[in-house]
Formats: C-alpha cells, structure tokens, sequence
C-alpha cells in the first residue's frame, strides 16, 4: 500500500511541475510578444489571462490534493510501524517456539536371511524404530531423549536409549567451545560407539565393540573443552558398566554396580578432509556368584580391572569418491559373554580388536562399502582360537536423502570350531 502510494504521491507532483512550466512558458510568451505595451482594461478579459486563470485554480487544487496525499501517506506509515511493534515480536516468538523442538526419527525394517537354525532371527523385522527429539530450553541449554519403541525379543518393547542434557558453557560457532554432557548417552570411544545407527554403512557395529560395551551408552558426565578452531579434549566420569551390558541387565538394577566410578578422558583432531582420535577408558568390572555343576556348586567370579584405549581416524576423500575409516582397540577386561548365569570367561584377558572400512561413492544416490573387522577376546593364548575375523559387503542406495535401501552380506569366520551364521541383510531406512 505505501509503495502504490509513493507512485500516486510523486506522479502528482511531477503533473504540477509540467502545469507549473506550461504556465510560465505562456506568460512568458505573452510578457516577450508585446513588451512595449501595458495591459490595458480591456485585456483583462481576454482569452490568455482567462486561461492563466485558470490553470492557477488547477495548481491550487493540485497542491491542495497533494498535501491530502502527504496527510494520508503519513497515517499509512503510523499505522504501518504500529503494526510492525505489534506483529514482529509475535512472529519471532512463534519462530523461537518452533525451533525449540527438532525431531530425528527413524525407521529399518529389513528381511535377513542367516545361516544359523531358524530361532526368529531370520524373516521379516522391525530393527529399529527410534524416536527422537531435542528440545531448547535457550540458546545454551538443551535435552535430547532418544527413545526404541521396537526392542525386546519380538521387538514390540520400549526402550529408552538416550535421556542426555546439554549446556554449553562457552558457546561458539568456529569451532567446540566448553560443553557440558549428563545423561545416559554414548560413549565417546572411537569413532563408531558414537555414529548413529542410521548414519553408518554396515547393518551392524563391530564385533568387539557390540561385546564389550553393549548397548553402545554408559550413564555419565563428561565434558568437551576445545583446544583450537580444529581440536578439542574430552574427559569424563561414568558407571563401570554400559548399560545393556549383560552383567548390568543380569543384576537388573540401574545404577553402578562396581565400588568404583570409571573414568574416560581423549583428544580429538578434525578438519573437512581427515580425522584423528585417541581415547582411554578406566573402571572396574564387579565379582559375582553363580551356581553351577550337578551337583551345584558356586563359582565365585572375581572382580577386575577395565582398561581400554581406543585410536582411530578418517581420511575423506582419500581416492576421488573413496573414504577411509579404521579404529583399533587394545583392552584388559572380563569378557561378559554368558552373562551372570553361564558366564564364558571367568577371569579378565587381554583384548584386541580393530577394523577397517572402505566406502566408495559411485555417485550422490549409489555407495559401496567393504569391511574387515577382527575380535579376539584372549589374546594370552598362544593361538587365536577364540578370535573372531569378519568380512561384510554393503551397497547403499539413495532413493533420497531421507530414504536408504541396504542390502549387505556378512561373513563371520571363527577360529577353531566354525559356526555357521553368515548372513543377508535386506533393510529399507526412513528417516525423518
């Protein structure tokens, strides 16, 4: 409206102007025809001051209307900054209000296919359906809960796999400042105990990592301090054990089962094209009892000490379109296998695992990835008979961002006695 009103406002005054130039220009012409000549009486009436009459009334009702416009032009923009104070702040709220609450959901379903007798791992499969949300509580505090509403043994169960508060104590945008993480959350061990499950290639995590940290999440505090525009420390306190770890689902209890707190502490070095971590994990792992023989005896498991060091880096873009992931863990624990009713390991080893990832992009829509990942829970003993090496092969289709098709093969290949459990996975990924 103001904007009509400006071209209304200014098209009069240049229709004044041109009135204006035509008036003076025939009084000029009437002043310069008969200079040595007054008007006399009878000229008053003549046609050309009868006309010079005339077009002054017409100035006149121009400037009078003119100054109706300027009258009107200013209610307008009044009116127009009144509803401006009233209007912006409701907007800005509603926007503000908006952004305090971001979903992340996500959904595989999937068919697999195993070489191991069917036990209802095989056929159809809901794997996962997360829901997921963070709110902002202001500009330095937020909460993220993360919830599996398909778990269990026929993955119809809910489960709470996130609950995580996060204040930033010294916020910035170039690069990690001083933030504050409480909560059960991941680990940040490495680079794959962190990556979403909808983020990664591989239909599963590593074999050495699912063992000995299960469930991916401890219960903790921990804190990231930024060192440079492409570094930061990060350390932490936690419970002894992850929180599906099967030592902490058989207690069925909720919080640290050891006498002792773990700490965590590690570095990280990142720029858009590489990636370089190291990282140590240091608790305790508690004793337990179990009953076992016929006829029964008690089998007392000692406690011991949890150690691990975690390496690992990125290289993006290594060859045009190929990236390359790798990740070694050297570790000192009891390994849960069996859980607290037939525990496998009755005393802690040494552990090694490690894995290599090489993904390649075809194109935005097509990724083939390639996977080596080697577990061995003893590595005490002079053979590798208890070690675990697997090969998976992964293809990655795009049908948009949001939207993924996997289709994967892994082959497990156990030392000593051979099992059969290589597998297809066929999985559909919506994310939201």
């Amino acid at each position: 409206m103001e904007h009509i009103a400006g071209k209304r406002y200014y098209a009069l005054i240049l229709a004044g102007c041109v009135v204006a130039t035509s008036v003076n220009a025939q009084t000029s012409a009437i002043d310069t025809s008969r200079p040595d000549e007054k008007a006399s009486p009878a000229s008053a009436a003549s046609p050309h001051e009868a006309r010079l009459l005339e077009l002054q009334q017409r100035i006149e009702e121009l400037q009078k209307q003119i100054e109706q416009m300027q009258r009107e032009m200013e209610e307008i923009r009044l009116y127009i900054e009144e509803q401006s104070q009233e209007t912006i702040p409701v907007i800005t709220t509603n926007l503000s209000e908006a952004l305090r609450f971001r979903p992340g959901n996500y959904m595989q379903f999937q068919w697999v296919d195993s070489q191991e007798p069917p036990a209802g791992r095989e056929g159809f499969q809901m794997r996962r359906f997360r829901i997921s949300q963070t709110n902002i509580i202001d500009p330095r505090t937020q909460m993220r809960l993360t919830f599996d509403v398909a778990t269990g043994p026929q993955r119809v169960s809910a489960e709470l796999r996130d609950a995580q508060l996060i204040w930033d104590i010294e916020p910035t945008v170039e690069r990690v400042g001083i933030q504050l993480l409480v909560g059960q959350q991941p680990l940040p061990l490495g680079y794959e105990l962190e990556r979403s499950s909808a983020d990664r290639e591989m239909p599963e995590r590593a074999l050495y990592n699912r063992t000995m940290f299960a469930g991916e999440r401890g219960r903790g505090v921990f804190m990231r301090i930024g060192l440079s525009n492409n570094s930061f420390a990060h350390f932490g306190l936690w419970n002894s054990l992850t929180f599906q770890d099967p030592q902490q689902t058989g207690a069925n209890a909720f919080g640290n089962l050891g006498a002792q707190l773990a700490y965590h502490l590690g570095w990280r070095y990142y720029t858009p094209a590489f990636e370089f971590g190291i990282a140590g994990f240091f608790g305790s792992r508690p004793g337990f009892t179990f009953t076992t023989g016929n006829p029964p005896q008690n089998v007392t498991i000692p406690s011991n000490n949890r150690r691990f060091i975690f390496v690992d880096t990125t290289l993006i873009d290594a060859l045009p379109g190929l990236t390359l992931r790798g990740e070694v863990m050297f570790g000192h624990d009891r390994v849960p296998t069996g859980g607290t009713t037939n525990p496998r390991f009755r005393r802690a080893t040494d552990i090694l695992g490690y894995q290599v990832q090489a993904t390649y992009r075809i194109n935005y829509r097509n990724f083939f990835t390639v996977r080596y990942d080697f577990f061995d829970p003893n590595t005490n003993r002079n053979s590798r008979r208890d070690s675990t090496q697997t090969w998976g092969f992964a293809y990655n289709y795009f049908i948009n961002p949001n939207a993924r098709l996997t289709i994967a093969y892994e082959m497990p290949d156990e030392e000593g006695t051979e099992v059969r459990n290589n597998a297809w996975t066929i999985r559909l990924q919506f994310r939201y």
